[in-house]
């Protein structure tokens, strides 16, 4: 069962995307903010972290940096969700998250990216245990 971690400040748009994601299966944990997220990231081990780019106090930008530095978490896959539009999403990108979805959340879209996500990083394991 794949572990997701949601990262996310409005907890109306967490439990839209929690119980989004529990009904397709996964093992989902949530966190209100970045430093709980991070913790919360190296205790739960995910497959995947959704986090929202523009958290109240922090740069979600700082919680991707740490995750591609920890050795434990590099592998994980990193969905970012903004509703600051694709300059913002595109900057995600390139410090290291691996896909993007706009706000407001569309939940068919949003499962979308996350199962293609996971199943690149499933070929991506494939490749690297060869």
């Amino acid at each position: 069962m794949k572990r997701i971690l949601v990262i996310e400040g409005d907890a109306a748009v967490r439990t839209l995307m929690g119980m989004s994601l529990l009904k397709r299966g996964y093992q989902v944990t949530l966190a209100e903010d970045v430093l709980l997220g991070y913790d919360t990231a190296l205790f739960v081990k995910p497959d995947l972290i959704d986090t929202d780019i523009q958290l109240a106090g922090s740069e979600s930008i700082d919680i991707i940096r740490q995750i591609r530095e920890t050795r434990s978490l590099r592998h994980v896959r990193i969905l970012v969700t903004t509703a600051f539009g694709t300059g913002t999403a595109t900057f995600s990108l390139q410090h290291g998250a691996d896909g993007y979805e706009p706000k407001p959340i569309d939940p068919r879209s949003f499962l979308m990216t996350v199962q293609r996500l996971l199943a690149d990083s499933d070929g991506l394991e494939v490749a690297c245990h060869d």
